[in-house]
């Protein structure tokens, strides 16, 4: 069960989330050797300011999605969720998170829309000013990860719709 506190946001660290981000996927690639690993989340998107804790994408093949979370679990991540084709684990666990890995299907939806949301804001000024905004919001009037997630999910919705090719 989700603690429910308030979800606290940090002054940009970039260089630091940057290294933490080396040092993860590092590990991971011994880990699940072949999955390709992306920098996600605010922590990837210069000068956002963002929860201290580090988002991690991992591309593997589809069926692979699940058995590669449980790999990582019986590694040591905190497995979280498992649905069909996205699975999320955290470390050092759930209730004291440094960082949030995703296992998705690489080229897959939840890849794509994940990969797409982080370029948009590094390169868009007024997108990254709304998802700012946005994220501050939930932050003062939500509680817990999940709420302060689902609360900011119709801005991200509309900004990839906006922004989309």
């Amino acid at each position: 069960m989700e603690r429910t506190q308030a979800v606290s946001l940090v002054p940009s660290q970039d260089e630091e989330w940057a290294r933490r981000f080396a040092t993860l996927a590092s590990w991971l690639g011994s880990v699940v050797p072949g999955a390709r690993l992306e920098h996600i989340g605010s922590t990837a998107v210069p000068d956002l300011p963002a929860k201290d804790v580090v988002d991690v994408l991992v591309g593997v093949d589809g069926p692979a999605v699940a058995p590669t979370a449980r790999l990582l679990a019986a590694a040591g991540l905190d497995l979280e969720g498992e649905l069909a084709h996205h699975c999320w684990l955290s470390s050092p666990d759930r209730h004291d998170r440094a960082y949030v890995v995703h296992v998705v299907e690489h080229g897959g939806r939840a890849w794509n829309r994940r990969v797409a949301f982080r370029d948009l804001l590094r390169r868009d000024d007024s997108a990254r000013r709304v998802y700012l905004d946005a994220k501050q919001h939930a932050a003062r009037t939500t509680q817990g990860w999940d709420e302060y997630t689902r609360s900011k999910a119709v801005v991200v919705a509309g900004l990839l719709a906006d922004h989309s090719p």
